[in-house]
């Protein structure tokens, strides 16, 4: 369990702000928390005797960010809190770790998990997590499903990869058994997001009823791909940062980030951009054209990390993916919208995302315009976590720190045996990731991605 500090909760009036409501900015200037919730949004005149006042000189407050899609290590809700995010979707972890990350405190992003993912026997992401359950068929449906919710899941993650692309192939679910899985989970009322990386596979579970696509495919979508995603109703989760795990893109050239990020976690990215990649790298401007175009059709754009992939960092990372979804063309006011209202609207997350009267006083105050300079978002001056003000500075040196970086170090090494093993591919200088995907961005050992 985390041994993270926070301040206790009190009423709190923050003024002389600009206020952004999790769609845009509202021409109020105060919020005033009580009782762990959003009180009152107005002007200066909400400060009551008594009050602990934060002036915010003109600084914005932003709903607390919510990353739609990470992984979990140990301490990682703490050290997502310290960046401004106050909401982990995790995308596949086991029970135990899942277990931990629920137990931890006050000091600690909330985490909503899917558990372990419904893949096929010996498929993404077995390098990175197996031993752990797999569905064979439809008939393992409902049974899958129940264990899940057994052991706290609040979503279900299914994966809809063959290999194609990487380095190898793999078995994967078939439509009929990732059909059966979201009629389960339907049922059960949980929401179905489906890995895929192609934009092929993208199409494929269109009728099955999943109700996410967990990455923007990494090769081009066509016209009428576009057409069928919007008209299909599905959200689609962005993980553009998958980018800065290759050169020419790093979270190391964001003094901002690194500052908090401290000096282990900064070494872990030094090295990860020394790690073996292949003659020819990705094109990740496909990507970031397919989030434009879906974007532009009306799809809902969540903003998510992927994180640990290589080059990603919990918390630190949601704010490249921010500012990834601009350089792909989303004004910077939808890319805040991306990390906060509309997440929490796909995820059913009513009692956060915006800045309302009786919504979770989870807040964010930067420094700067973030609506118009989506970089400032990397400037966190105060995060509230349900009222309580967080520390900022307590993650780097932790135990929680400590303990993250060693299953992080230990996973890396569970993955490069696997690939030796597999492919007798290359793998010195490959460092710290998950394993998995067959995407462009992914493949390469260690293949990344979940």
């Amino acid at each position: 369990m985390s041994t993270s500090t926070v301040t206790a909760v009190t009423t709190t009036t923050i003024t002389g702000a600009r206020v952004f409501d999790g769609e845009r900015c509202t021409g109020h200037t105060a919020v005033r928390l009580a009782g762990g919730r959003i009180d009152a949004v107005g002007d200066d005149t909400l400060r009551r005797p008594g009050d602990q006042h934060v002036a915010a000189r003109g600084g914005t407050l932003l709903p607390g960010l919510i990353d739609a899609h990470v992984h979990l290590l140990p301490g990682a809700p703490r050290q997502a809190l310290t960046f401004g995010v106050t909401t982990l979707l995790d995308m596949f972890s086991k029970p135990d770790t899942v277990r931990d990350a629920l137990a931890t405190g006050p000091g600690c992003a909330d985490v909503r998990s899917s558990g372990i993912g419904a893949t096929a026997p010996g498929g993404h992401p077995s390098l990175m997590y197996a031993p752990f359950p797999y569905v064979t068929g439809p008939q393992d449906a409902e049974r899958f499903v129940a264990d899940r919710i057994a052991e706290g899941a609040t979503h279900l993650k299914v994966l809809y990869d063959d290999g194609t692309g990487g380095p190898m192939p793999m078995p994967s679910l078939d439509v009929p058994t990732i059909a059966a899985l979201a009629e389960a989970a339907h049922a059960a009322g949980l929401l179905v997001a489906a890995h895929v990386s192609t934009a092929r596979g993208a199409v494929d579970l269109l009728a099955t009823g999943v109700d996410v696509l967990a990455h923007v495919p990494f090769d081009a979508l066509s016209a009428h791909q576009v057409a069928a995603i919007a008209a299909a109703g599905v959200a689609v989760i962005s993980t553009l940062s998958i980018a800065d795990g290759f050169p020419g893109n790093s979270l190391l050239a964001d003094p901002a980030l690194v500052t908090r990020l401290g000096p282990a976690w900064s070494a872990v990215l030094e090295r990860q951009q020394r790690r073996w990649l292949p003659p020819q790298l990705p094109d990740f401007g496909v990507a970031r054209e397919n989030a434009r175009l879906l974007h532009e059709a009306g799809v809902p754009v969540l903003a998510g990390t992927d994180a640990p992939n290589p080059g990603t960092v919990h918390g630190a990372s949601l704010h490249r993916e921010l500012g990834h979804l601009v350089a792909a063309g989303f004004s910077p006011a939808a890319a805040l919208t991306a990390a906060t209202a509309r997440p929490a609207d796909v995820f059913g997350l009513a009692d956060r995302g915006r800045i309302r009267p009786g919504l979770r006083a989870d807040l964010v105050l930067a420094d700067g315009r973030p609506d118009e300079d989506i970089t400032a978002t990397q400037r966190v001056t105060a995060v509230w976590q349900e009222g309580a003000r967080a520390d900022l500075s307590g993650y780097v040196g932790s135990a929680d720190e400590q303990a993250g970086l060693a299953a992080l170090r230990a996973q890396t090494e569970k993955v490069i045996a696997a690939v030796r093993d597999r492919l007798g591919a290359p793998t010195t200088g490959v460092v710290s990731g998950k394993a998995g995907s067959n995407s462009p961005y992914h493949s390469r050992p260690a293949r990344q991605g979940g």
